[in-house]
């Protein structure tokens, strides 16, 4: 692959509408993007997500390299549930209030397998943040990082058994914030032993489970780097992959949240998440902007300030997992 293939194969971003308008067809055709977020205003009914999402992979496939797409959603649960013809699921909290991992598997198994009828491959949940705060709120299992860590994992064994991606979210934990990460910057203050004994937990666990992702977030943690979000943040991502051993694909909470831009742009927070180690980079801001963070990390692989072996690592596991989960074009899966 080109550098800029190889590029495209690191961004997931969002759709004008309910079918391809001429913005997605260019970059898929032009970008050779990795794939797509679908969100309630993109989702009427399955026929309809079904026909979105075979007409998007059926493009993937036929422009070189013929790589099939992800096809993600944040189906949770509770509120998070934006897919319409997916059976209602209860709030993580109230799962957790009941400590049992199979219902917590059932739900998640559920919830993938209805998804996959309509084509959507990846669902970037479970929420294993230990806490109930900012943002997060009924979208955790609970205070108790073991019960946590037993209902991410159980979740995540659901997903597979579907055939679905998943991802743990929103690494190092987003639970104790008390801001959300969509409008400001939280900072977590926790010093290493709590981060050790609260936080991480949960995440350990879903990695040893073999969860094909990680989320990282919109966070401060002054204890790993006082100075970036863990999503654009060397040292909370090398954590990830060193201290915790996760080899997957590390993807970022979306860019276009005020907590990843910081004031400046998406494509800054782009180049940023790819130096900081990033594999797979969401973005659900409108489509020049889309564009232009593509542009200004292929600049920076092709002026040499990221280099084209950290593209390479990035792409060799994405289509790991791509090639895992078996992902392919139209029909039914």
């Amino acid at each position: 692959m080109s550098v800029g293939e190889m590029v495209g194969q690191m961004f997931v971003v969002s759709v004008g509408g309910t079918q391809p308008d001429y913005y997605i067809e260019k970059m898929v055709r032009k970008r050779n993007i990795g794939g797509v977020i679908l969100f309630g205003y993109n989702m009427k009914s399955e026929e309809q997500v079904e026909s979105l999402t075979n007409s998007l992979q059926q493009l993937s496939l036929q422009t070189e390299p013929a790589v099939p797409l992800f096809v993600a959603v944040d189906q949770e649960g509770g509120d998070i549930a934006s897919a319409p013809w997916v059976a209602q699921q209860p709030a993580a909290s109230e799962v957790g209030s009941r400590k049992d991992p199979g219902e917590a598997r059932a739900i998640a198994a559920t919830m993938g397998r209805q998804l996959l009828r309509a084509g959507i491959n990846t669902d970037f949940a479970p929420v294993v943040d230990t806490g109930f705060g900012a943002a997060i709120g009924n979208r955790s299992y609970g205070e108790d990082p073991e019960l946590v860590a037993r209902m991410g994992t159980a979740a995540v064994a659901g997903f597979e058994e579907a055939g679905v991606i998943s991802a743990a979210k929103h690494f190092p934990n987003h639970g104790p914030a008390t801001s959300d990460s969509h409008v400001s910057l939280p900072v977590i203050r926790h010093d290493v032993k709590t981060l050790q004994a609260y936080d991480l937990p949960p995440f350990e666990a879903a990695i040893e489970a073999g969860v094909p992702m990680v989320m990282v977030g919109h966070l401060v943690y002054p204890a790993i780097d006082p100075h970036y979000p863990a999503s654009l943040s060397r040292d909370a991502i090398s954590m990830l992959r060193r201290d915790l051993g996760f080899d997957g694909v590390v993807v970022t909470d979306d860019l276009a949240m005020a907590g990843a831009k910081g004031g400046g742009t998406p494509a800054e927070a782009a180049v940023q998440a790819v130096q900081a180690g990033a594999d797979l980079l969401v973005l659900s801001s409108p489509p020049q902007e889309q564009a232009d963070a593509y542009d200004a990390v292929v600049d920076a692989v092709e002026s040499g300030e990221i280099p084209r072996s950290r593209i390479q690592n990035s792409v060799g596991r994405l289509l790991a997992v791509k090639d895992e989960y078996h992902l392919r074009g139209p029909g039914r899966h």
